[in-house]
């Protein structure tokens, strides 16, 4: 089994109001491109209420660091009342969505996630060593990193939210004339 540790546990970006649900999706994946990220989905649900749609998604983005470590980066995201809208600024109107977004960053290290250190218990014993004594200085140095490009990642997403705080509802769209 791979030593898993665990960076950024849970941080949580809310907004609520109108934004674009597929600029969303392709901002995190640009985010992803852009920073040599691969991608793993591992849950995609959508549900049609009354109050509006219903989404909730999680990928896990990694990236192979060393041979023996692995950065992994995941994102769950839950969108309620998403509901189709037309917006007005500077006097055009842009069709948008409207709902509450909540999206948590985790961040891990995984080290010898080829398990290559597990079959021998001497062996076990000396990754153990390696890991708390001589790679000590390289594992800080990858949980900053980690640390980093999470911040950034969060940052980035704000900033992708509050470009949409000016746009003003004009009028909502019916659920059936998706």
């Amino acid at each position: 089994m791979a030593f898993v540790r665990v960076v950024v546990d849970h941080m949580k970006l809310e907004y609520s109001g109108l934004f674009d649900s597929k600029e969303l999706f392709k901002h995190i994946a640009s985010f992803a491109n852009n920073n040599s990220l691969q991608k793993r989905d591992t849950k995609s649900f959508e549900q049609d209420l009354p109050e509006g749609k219903c989404i909730e998604t999680e990928s896990d983005y990694w990236r192979k660091v060393t041979d023996y470590a692995r950065t992994t980066y995941r994102i769950r995201i839950l969108i309620h009342n998403l509901k189709k809208v037309e917006a007005m600024l500077d006097k055009k109107k842009k069709n948008l969505s409207s709902g509450k977004v909540v999206i948590w960053f985790d961040a891990f290290l995984e080290q010898d996630y080829e398990h290559r250190w597990e079959d021998v218990p001497m062996l076990l014993f000396i990754r153990t060593l390696f890991d708390k004594w001589l790679y000590h200085g390289y594992t800080e140095r990858f949980e900053q990193r980690i640390t980093h490009l999470t911040n950034h990642w969060y940052d980035q997403t704000e900033k992708f939210f509050n470009f949409y705080r000016h746009y003003k509802t004009v009028s909502k769209i019916p659920h059936f004339a998706h």
